[in-house]
Formats: structure tokens, C-alpha cells, sequence
């Protein structure tokens, strides 16, 4: 069985059809891309797993159990964390306060405690600003943050929407190798990039969005070689 199963998804905002027929699958411990254009569908299709927007019709399947009746807040505890775009941290509060706040479902201390220290352990910067306020953090650290804070859940699945966006090439780099770190640790990742090269090169298996719909998929390797992609998605 798929980790998540998606089958015939639609999704509208009032007349408009953001989401036309999707269906695509994941499997536990890969990393799966949706790359495409502005406005294509991907972020509705992230936040409509996730609870924040609600399916017209259509079937999404958590580890066999229908998400589409579900409320976030179960979404969460089942093992789906989501970090938006634009990181949307607390700026008000400190790193820590942040990171607790991604832990606010989980009841057992000692639990929390060994969250903090596996998140302090992959971000060494954020226990070096742990007691600053995330609106004072650079861009890269208020990314690292949003990373931090979705890791404290303890989901098996981590959803990101464009973790690259506004960041300086070096801090994208060090982004995607942590990334790329927390998958191999067991946890599966379904991104959403506007870097298509940066995504096809993460990802095992990619999925191309065209006006809500899918246009092409395969593994990745597959679509970087693949002309149309060339041309469309890589500047060729």
C-alpha cells in the first residue's frame, strides 16, 4: 500500500478550478517533487492534504485512512506536517517558543525534550539563536526554523512548499542537504520547488503540473533528460 494515495482530486476557489482530476501516489521514505508554474495547482493540492483547504470531490489516502472529512489538527497527530510558504514563523516568539509550538499536539515531555535536541542536532544555528526572537533571524535561519518546527511533530511525512524561495544560493544548498539529511533518517518528503533543476535533483520520483492538472511523470532522472521539461521548466 502507498504511503499517500491521491485519486481523481478536484479543488475549487468559487468558479475557479485549481485542482482538475489529480492522482498521483508516494511510498514511504521517498522524496516526491510537483514542479510547474505559478498557479498551477501545487500549493492548493499540499494544503488540501493537509486540511487547510477543502476537496470538491476526490479521494486522499493517508496510510489507508481518507483524509478529505478530516480536520488539520487530526491531520497532524495521524503524521503529516506541512510547512507553508513564506515560513510563516511566530516573530514574536524565540526559537524555542517556535519549535514548542510544532509539539503542541504531542503530550508526553520526555518526547518533546528528545524532539528538541534531534532538531538542535540538525540545526546547530538554531540552538546557537534559541533564545532570540524568530522575526530578528536571517531569512536561511527562519527557513531552518520552519523545518525545525514541522520536525517537532514527529510526522512521517513533511510536506514543503518552495523552502528555496528568497534565500541566497549557498543557504539553498545547505537547505536541500538537510533536506536531503532528514530523509534519510526515515521521514518522507513531498516538495514543491520553483527550481525545477534543484527538485529533479532531490527527488526520486516528479510529477508535472500544467493549469491543475498532470501533465507528465516519472523518476526523476527521466524527466531531467526529457526535452519538454528542457525547455519548459530548466532555461534550456
Amino acid at each position: 500500500m502507498a504511503m499517500l494515495e491521491i485519486s481523481d482530486l478536484h479543488v475549487s476557489y468559487g468558479a475557479i478550478n485549481a485542482v482538475r482530476g489529480v492522482s498521483f501516489q508516494m511510498d514511504k521514505g521517498e522524496i516526491v517533487a510537483l514542479i510547474g508554474s505559478n498557479g498551477a495547482g501545487k500549493s492548493t493540492i499540499l494544503r488540501t492534504i493537509s486540511g487547510l483547504e477543502h476537496a470538491r470531490s476526490g479521494s486522499i489516502k493517508f496510510q489507508g485512512t481518507e483524509l478529505t472529512k478530516m480536520k488539520a489538527h487530526k491531520i497532524v497527530e495521524l503524521g503529516i506536517a506541512h510547512v507553508p510558504e513564506g515560513r510563516r514563523v511566530f516573530p514574536k516568539l524565540t526559537v524555542t517558543e517556535n519549535l514548542h509550538m510544532g509539539a503542541n499536539l504531542i503530550k508526553d515531555k520526555q518526547v518533546i525534550k528528545d524532539s528538541l535536541e534531534r532538531v538542535f542536532t540538525i540545526f546547530p544555528r538554531l540552538k546557537e539563536r534559541e533564545k532570540q526572537a524568530a522575526g530578528t533571524l536571517s531569512g536561511g535561519e527562519q527557513q531552518m526554523l520552519a523545518l525545525g518546527r514541522a520536525l517537532m511533530t514527529n510526522g512521517s511525512l513533511l510536506m514543503l512548499d518552495e523552502p528555496s524561495m528568497g534565500l541566497a544560493p549557498i543557504i539553498v544548498e545547505d537547505i536541500f542537504r538537510i533536506i536531503r539529511q532528514i530523509n534519510e533518517s526515515g521521514t518522507s518528503i513531498l516538495l514543491i520547488e520553483q527550481n525545477a533543476f534543484l527538485a529533479l535533483n532531490t527527488a526520486s520520483h516528479a510529477y508535472v503540473l500544467e493549469t491543475g492538472r498532470i501533465s507528465m511523470e516519472g523518476p526523476s532522472k527521466e524527466l531531467l533528460a526529457d526535452d519538454r521539461v528542457k525547455a519548459a521548466y530548466l532555461g534550456a
